[in-house]
């Protein structure tokens, strides 16, 4: 691990909003009194982080898990025994031959109960035990792609709206520099000693200072109202006070990469198309190479009814059931066991062959699909790794920009206790030492958001 450590900037980069950009100016009430506006609570990232469990894609990831986990449970309760009930009637009328030999109506029927089981491993009910795993892997992974999704985005929108807060910042500070300059132009126009064109150019400086001032606030706006979307419920009015980690390590890449092509949900989507065409493929092979075989057992009467099993070969299934006839021939002839076997082969079939051929095919489809996948995360995470490396020697440089702007406002600050600057000169280098420091930050959170897309492309954090 290589850890990249950073200076903090100075404490007054928090500032909050001016009260001429921000609206909060006094409110006069009765003349004299004057009520000034309570400070903003503090929002930090953690706590807000806190709150992604109620976003809205969280939300519906987790529906579709427990969806998922309720199906499962539903294939598991399969495996069990199947009861069912059963019964049948029927009547017939008195028949008169024509020789006059009548004879009487008669009523038959049966009720019965019957349990079915699947016995062997290729049984539909173990089929859909595999395909109801399947799908629960797969919803929690999306389900860990969503919040890992949602806080990126609420750390993007987080650390958009503390950037937000220093620009806005750095702009009043601005307008107030443009302002003094502004009126000192203005009095030097009217001893002579500035012409007309400084005028004018001093107020273009006012006013393009006042139009970057409402686009930072427009800005702030912007990212709180992004972060409300992004967590589904209003923040209010705060300030943000979680600053980037002054600690940026970069992590192991082969780590990242081994996690990414096991626990992606790309990865796993492919994996779960792979084990339903082999499963296909299994199926396929056993209808080709088993007879569809049914083999029965039977004790009871003579006529109907008693007790029955089975074992279907192909199905994979073992039934039993017990069948009692009802009405007027029911009771008839001794109980006897008799045992049966049926079944069937397929000896030449091209459509059979073909949908083999196919399953094969959609099994060598399916491996590659799975192959691409992997290879595409681990692009995806070796190409997030090298742009985090490039942001952290964005930030060195940054910092290195910080030092050379502290060293100008030393100089600007020494020639005006010489007399040689003047307290504009002063407040110019402040200003550029202002922006040397929200660049930094911009810096920063360039680096913990590409670490946090990093972490996202290996499927979360480890």
């Amino acid at each position: 691990m290589t850890a990249h450590r950073f200076s903090r900037p100075p404490p007054w980069r928090l500032i909050s909003l001016t009260l001429a950009l921000c609206g909060l100016a006094p409110v006069q009430t009765g003349g004299a009194q004057t009520t000034v506006a309570q400070p903003a609570p503090s929002l930090t990232l953690e706590a807000t982080l806190a709150q992604l469990e109620a976003a809205p894609s969280v939300t519906a990831a987790r529906l579709s898990v427990q969806t998922a986990q309720t199906g499962l449970n539903a294939a598991r309760t399969a495996l069990g025994l199947t009861i069912s009930v059963n019964g049948n009637a029927a009547y017939s009328g008195p028949v008169t031959a024509a020789d006059g030999t009548a004879t009487p109506g008669s009523t038959g029927g049966a009720a019965g109960v019957n349990i079915s089981l699947g016995l062997l491993p290729w049984a539909s009910n173990q089929s859909g035990l595999k395909t109801a795993e399947r799908g629960l892997a797969l919803a929690q992974a999306r389900l860990t792609d969503a919040q890992n999704s949602a806080r990126l985005n609420v750390a993007q929108q987080y650390f958009a709206a503390v950037l937000a807060t220093q620009d806005v910042d750095i702009a009043a500070r601005t307008l107030a520099l443009r302002q003094r300059q502004f009126a000192v132009a203005q009095t030097q126009q009217a001893t002579g000693n500035a012409t007309a064109g400084n005028v004018l150019s001093a107020q273009a400086g006012v006013q393009s200072a006042q139009g970057t001032g409402l686009q930072a606030a427009a800005s702030l706006e912007a990212a709180q109202r992004g972060l409300e979307a992004a967590l589904g419920s209003a923040v209010g009015r705060v300030t943000f006070s979680t600053q980037p980690p002054d600690t940026v390590a970069l992590p192991d890449v082969s780590a990242l990469v081994a996690q990414a092509r096991a626990t992606r949900s790309e990865v796993i989507q492919a994996q779960n198309t792979l084990g339903a065409a082999q499963d296909d493929l299994t199926t396929q092979q056993r209808q080709t190479t088993l007879p569809d075989l049914t083999a029965s057992v039977r004790y009871g009467p003579g006529g109907s009814g008693g007790l029955t099993t089975a074992l279907n070969l192909q199905q994979g299934t073992v039934s039993a059931g017990y069948s009692l006839p009802l009405g007027s021939g029911a009771g008839t002839g001794s109980n006897r066991l008799s045992a049966s076997v049926t079944g069937s082969y397929v000896v030449y079939s091209p459509a059979q062959k073909a949908q083999l051929s196919a399953a094969g095919a959609n099994v060598t489809q399916a491996q590659l699909s799975l192959n691409v996948a992997q290879q595409n995360v681990e692009l995806d995470v070796r190409t997030r790794y090298s742009t985090l490396q490039t942001g952290l020697i964005a930030v060195q440089t940054r910092e290195t920009g910080v030092q050379v702007a502290g060293l100008a406002l030393q100089t600007a600050q020494t020639r005006l206790q010489a007399g040689t600057g003047t307290a504009d000169d002063v407040s110019a280098a402040e200003l550029d030492l202002a922006q040397a420091e929200r660049d930094l930050l911009a810096a920063r959170i360039t680096a913990q958001t590409t670490l946090l897309q990093l972490q996202n492309a290996a499927g979360g954090p480890q």
